[in-house]
Formats: structure tokens, C-alpha cells, sequence
């Protein structure tokens, strides 16, 4: 953050008549943040960037423009480095760079505006055990399936085994993950469905009809998972995740 920008950030404040609380507030930050944007000791995040141009009604170009030369802004720069601050803003020929603390950034060129997000994936600890499970799996279905017909004559419904590898598969995926997201919960429903159906009791028994509601079992596990998660803090990054990066431009 250069001196000229945290002096430009305190004149349209003041400008539009807000306080430093009055400020942070609307952005939903603290006061203590927004007083050292304006002693440059700590620049903006990618977000409040944007939120600070639109309620000052100007655009990223007119909040980060300045007059000072490259020697000066990169001088600024280098002395910065040691200071404790929840991000970056480097400007030079190539544009302005704004970096968050978490690492998404964004580029002001003249080719446009182009936006790095970070978002978190958790590395899985099977790899490719992972796929050669799942292909033994619908191996062994297969075979299932041909004793199924050839013994018991099961042709017509012993097809639902094949449902079997991949709920037993995202069952271990989820427990890897430590996500319950990641259980497919389509395909039990389905299995559950057509095994009540066609297996047992079987199409000696009319439950078409009442069987449908399995169904409905699917938004309603995945609507619980997510409250669960979100209510535990459950989606923040643990040491098992890894960020990868995602690139929006506009």
C-alpha cells in the first residue's frame, strides 16, 4: 500500500462523511483495520477493494491510480515487507497486483480485470487405491449379477447390485474427506428403491406407490449435512486441505 493511495482512501472518507467506525462497519470490519489502511501499513483484501470503489462510486482504476513514479512506488514497497499486514497492492508496468492474505489476487491491466480466487479442496489419502477399489468392486458385482441370474434366475432385478460399488465407494470417500458430502445419497435412494421393489419383498408386493418418498430422503440429507457443517465450523481449512486455484476473469 502506497502512501499516496492510504492518503487518497482517508479523503473520500472523509469526503462522503464517514467515520472510521462508520466505515468499518458498512464493511463488516474492524475500526483497527481501516485505520491502518490509512497509515499504509496494511492494504485491502480483493474484496473490500471492491466494496470501497462501489460505495465510493468510482472504479478500481481511479481508487488505485497514483502520480508517484515506479522508483518511488517500488522503494514503498520493499520498506513494507517487514511490516505485519493482511495483504498487498504492487503496482508496476505490468498493472496493479492486489493480494489477499489467503493468497487470491487480482490484476488491473490494460487487458482488463482478472481475478484469482483460492478455493479449499482436501487432498484425499487414497490416491489411486481409490480407483482400483472401486474397479474390484464392480467386478465383483458383475460376477454377483451372473450367478444371481444363472442360480436364482435374478435377470430381471439382480441388476441392483451395480448400485453397490459406487455407494460403497463414496461411503469410503466421505470418510476420507471427513465429509459427509461426498456419500452419494442418489444412489443408495435409488438401490433402496428398486431393491423394496423388485427384490424383496419383491414385485409380488405393490410398493411402488409408497416407495417414491426414498427420494425424498436426498435434499433432506444434504440440506442436514450442510446446516451440521456449518454450524460445527466444519468447513473451515484444516492440515489435511490444500488450496487450489481458480482464475475468474472479467
Amino acid at each position: 500500500m502506497t502512501i499516496e493511495i492510504a492518503d487518497k482512501l482517508v479523503k473520500l472518507r472523509k469526503k462522503y462523511g464517514y467515520s472510521q467506525e462508520e466505515l468499518a462497519n458498512k464493511l463488516g470490519i474492524s475500526r483497527q483495520a481501516v485505520s491502518k489502511w490509512e497509515r499504509a501499513e496494511a492494504s485491502p483484501d480483493t474484496d473490500n477493494l471492491i466494496c470501497l470503489a462501489k460505495l465510493y462510486g468510482v472504479s478500481l482504476d481511479e481508487l488505485l491510480a497514483t502520480d508517484a513514479d515506479l522508483d518511488t512506488i517500488i522503494k514503498e514497497q520493499v520498506k513494507d515487507k517487514d511490516k505485519d499486514n493482511d495483504g498487498k497492492i504492487i503496482i508496476d508496468e505490468a498493472g496493479v497486483h492486489i493480494t489477499d492474505e489467503d493468497g487470491s489476487s487480482l490484476v488491473i491491466n490494460n487487458k482488463g480485470v482478472h481475478r484469482k480466487t483460492m478455493r479449499k479442496v482436501r487432498k484425499s489419502r487414497l490416491g489411486i487405491f481409490n480407483d482400483m477399489f472401486e474397479g474390484v468392486l464392480f467386478l465383483v458385482a458383475a460376477v454377483t449379477y451372473i450367478l444371481l441370474g444363472s442360480l436364482l434366475d435374478m435377470w430381471r432385478n439382480g441388476w441392483v447390485v451395480f448400485f453397490l460399488p459406487e455407494i460403497i465407494c463414496s461411503t469410503v470417500r466421505a470418510i476420507d474427506k471427513k465429509n459427509p458430502r461426498n456419500f452419494n445419497m442418489p444412489f443408495l435412494a435409488t438401490f433402496t428403491f428398486f431393491f423394496v421393489c423388485m427384490v424383496y419383498p419383491g414385485f409380488d408386493t405393490p410398493l411402488w406407490h409408497p416407495m417414491w418418498v426414498v427420494f425424498l430422503a436426498i435434499p433432506v440429507y444434504y440440506s442436514l449435512v450442510s446446516a451440521i457443517r456449518k454450524g460445527i465450523g466444519a468447513e473451515k481449512l484444516t492440515e489435511d486441505e490444500e488450496f487450489e486455484e481458480v482464475e475468474d476473469k472479467k
